[in-house]
């Protein structure tokens, strides 16, 4: 997004924080019931309006006051979101349907006749601005998921405040990023760090043993050097992603590594153009020399993974989503091991794949969409879902679940990883976060694709930072 729709960006975010404080703090001017009326599916309108009142006649910053009695006759309840299981409904998945029949038994036991709608709006910047416009509208979604701006919302009033029993069963380290003011406004659901995954059959081929990753930055570079020169053409080292946000999760385990970061810990100030940032984006700057021309700038990420499982490079970083999907897409015979650090014990990680769902305060049915946050942060649930898609569950009972290691004994790497490392997620900025991440998006893409110096690119991007800060 630039230019004018920066512009609009911001512009939208003054008009959602208007309307819902308006909505929180007077529900007397009709505009609730109006929403109802309107976006109803035409069942228990009166339902609607009271179960409305409950969630937004509270004046406060987004806590929960959803109070009201379950809907007396059916009702729908909308989820955007295609995380909720391993497949959509219409794609008839008989693992899916069993994750989504689970939740509607659950459901129905308070909610007798519900309906729950699914609705796939996206991720990331997409799905953020879909929220807000939705939002903007007076008709968002009862809940919705997203991984990186639910302090954003939560800020400006637009969430429901999960109960703390339901948040504790879950890991503190992926419900960070689902709190604002000591609060939490969302539920964790599957999570995740980075490891290295290496192509065993690849390493073979270009004389590298497949049995010995790499554990340092030097073996790392020196075998991606060695498997590009030995493949003549045919075969690489490792794949760097550029990508947006993609490419920014994964140059920041390396940046922490060194002691670096996109913000002081508190996120409050900006620190890209660090001594130890400029280190790390050096080093994989070099890395990327060994990857396939042009595969840097590879926009489809899918695609560009597809590079290390159809056997074309030895080397990548990823999450445990790759565990499975990966195998399907060919990679049978690949390995997963700790991220190769510059100096022995110098760690560091960053929390990814962290699927938020999170209830809307302007939900018709703000008990129902409850209760939904709850059902998906079970042990039960997560059991199911993990053991579906090879995903580290949130739930930390879930985690423990034997059968999950069976089936996905790979697993154990990014067990021993969430042990031993410390992780945590990308910042949230006080303001204009989409505007600071695409300065910072401008000055990876100038280090993985040029030769320009990296101390200039990242004073660049820390300006337009700070001034967006101000």
């Amino acid at each position: 997004m630039k230019g004018s729709k920066w512009f609009s960006a911001i512009l939208s975010i003054f008009l959602v924080s208007t309307l819902v404080l308006a909505a929180c703090s007077d529900n007397s001017n009709g505009s609730g019931n109006k929403e109802n009326s309107t976006a109803s599916n035409g069942n228990a309108a009166s339902t609607d309006t009271s179960d409305t009142a409950a969630a937004t006649n509270t004046g406060d910053d987004g806590s929960n006051d959803a109070t009201a009695a379950p809907a007396a006759e059916p009702f729908e309840l909308t989820v955007w979101s295609h995380n909720v299981a391993n497949a959509m409904p219409e794609a008839n998945d008989p693992t899916a349907a069993k994750i989504y029949d689970y939740i509607q038994t659950k459901m129905e036991e308070k909610f007798p006749g519900i309906t729950i709608k699914y609705i796939d709006k996206g991720w990331a910047d997409t799905l953020r601005q879909a929220i807000m416009v939705a939002v903007m509208g007076g008709n968002p979604p009862d809940v919705a998921d997203g991984e990186d701006f639910i302090p954003e919302f939560a800020r400006i009033g637009a969430l429901l405040e999960v109960p703390q029993d339901v948040a504790a069963q879950l890991a503190p380290g992926p419900m960070k990023a689902a709190m604002h003011d000591g609060k939490p406004y969302a539920v964790a659901q599957m999570t995740g760090v980075f490891s290295l995954v290496y192509n065993k059959d690849v390493m073979a081929k270009v004389g590298l043993d497949p049995n010995t990753p790499p554990k340092t930055w030097d073996e790392w570079l020196d075998m991606s050097k060695k498997a590009t020169e030995n493949g003549k053409g045919e075969y690489y080292g490792t794949i760097v992603q550029n990508m947006g946000l993609g490419g920014t999760f994964r140059l920041a385990p390396f940046m922490r590594q060194v002691g670096g970061d996109f913000t002081t810990a508190d996120w409050s100030a900006v620190t890209f153009d660090s001594p130890e940032n400029v280190r790390a984006l050096t080093f994989l700057r070099e890395l990327a020399k060994t990857a396939p021309p042009g595969s840097t700038s590879m926009t489809d990420e899918g695609q560009f993974f597809n590079l290390l499982n159809s056997g074309k490079v030895a080397f990548a970083v990823n999450g445990p989503w790759h565990i499975a999907w990966g195998k399907q897409m060919g990679c049978t015979n690949c390995g997963f091991a700790p991220l190769p650090v510059p100096e022995p014990g110098h760690t560091g990680n960053v929390i990814v794949g962290n699927t938020l769902f999170y209830a809307l305060k302007q939900s018709k049915h703000p008990e129902a969409a409850l209760e939904f946050l709850k059902i998906l942060a079970s042990k039960e649930y997560q059991e199911m879902e993990a053991n579906a898609t090879g995903r580290l569950p949130a739930n930390m009972e879930a985690g423990k679940n034997p059968q999950l290691l069976q089936t996905y004994p790979e697993l154990q790497v990014f067990n021993e990883i969430v042990a031993n490392e410390e992780s945590a997620p990308l910042p949230v900025y006080p303001k204009n976060g989409p505007q600071i991440w695409e300065a910072w998006y401008k000055a990876q893409d100038i280090t993985l694709t040029t030769d320009k110096p990296i101390e200039d690119a990242l004073k660049e991007a820390q300006k337009t930072a700070e001034e967006q800060l101000k």
